[in-house]
């Protein structure tokens, strides 16, 4: 006895094209984020590492004032 496949017609706004078209741009969606989240975080560590300098480099400009005044 042969087995009888029965093929479904999809039909609306769920087809199979549309289905794939909205997986790949969920993929696209969330390399993007991903990036971003990378790029947020390395721009947090340079701006860390900014306000380190300038702290240091105010208290060093302050030292030195304090010893020229004295």
């Amino acid at each position: 006895m042969k087995y009888l496949k029965t093929v479904t017609k999809e039909r609306g706004i769920l087809t199979s094209p549309y289905k794939q078209e909205i997986k790949k741009n969920m993929r696209l969606e969330k390399s993007k984020s991903i990036s971003q989240i990378k790029s947020m975080v390395i721009n947090h560590e340079r701006k860390i590492e900014s306000a380190t300098g300038v702290i240091l480099q105010v208290s060093l400009f302050t030292f030195a004032i304090i010893l020229f005044t004295f």
